[in-house]
C-alpha cells in the first residue's frame, strides 16, 4: 500500500455525474449500497458551496449543501496540486474520489471541472 501509485483524480474519467443532493440521497437511503456503488470511485458532483475553511495542510475545504441534511452534507476536500479555493454561496462543480460517509458524504483530491 505504500507503494502504491498516487491517483491524480483531476486525470481521471468520471465514474458518476450527480448533483448534492443526489449523492446525499443516495447513502441516505442505502449507506451499504452507495459504498458499493461509489467508494473510492471518482464522482463529479456539483452544488452550492455553504461552508469553506483551509485545513491544518493548508487544503481548501468545504460544504456543499445538500437538502435533506439536517446540517452539513457534501464534505469536499481539494488536491494538494488543485488546491483552488472555494467561495460561500458559488456553485461549482468538482471532480473528486469518494471516501464514504460520516456525517457528512466525504469527497477527497477534489478539483474544479
Amino acid at each position: 500500500m505504500w507503494n502504491k501509485e498516487h491517483r491524480n483524480i483531476a486525470e481521471e474519467k468520471a465514474d458518476f455525474s450527480m448533483t448534492a443532493d443526489e449523492l446525499f440521497a443516495a447513502y441516505e437511503a442505502d449507506e451499504k449500497a452507495s459504498n458499493a456503488k461509489y467508494l473510492d470511485k471518482v464522482i463529479g458532483v456539483s452544488g452550492k458551496v455553504v461552508e469553506t475553511k483551509q485545513n491544518k495542510d493548508g487544503l481548501h475545504t468545504g460544504v456543499l449543501k445538500a437538502k435533506d441534511a439536517m446540517i452539513g452534507g457534501i464534505s469536499v476536500t481539494m488536491a494538494k496540486d488543485k488546491n483552488q479555493a472555494l467561495t460561500k454561496g458559488e456553485t461549482v462543480s468538482l471532480k473528486c474520489r469518494c471516501t464514504g460517509k460520516t456525517m457528512d458524504v466525504v469527497l477527497v483530491n477534489c478539483s474544479k471541472q
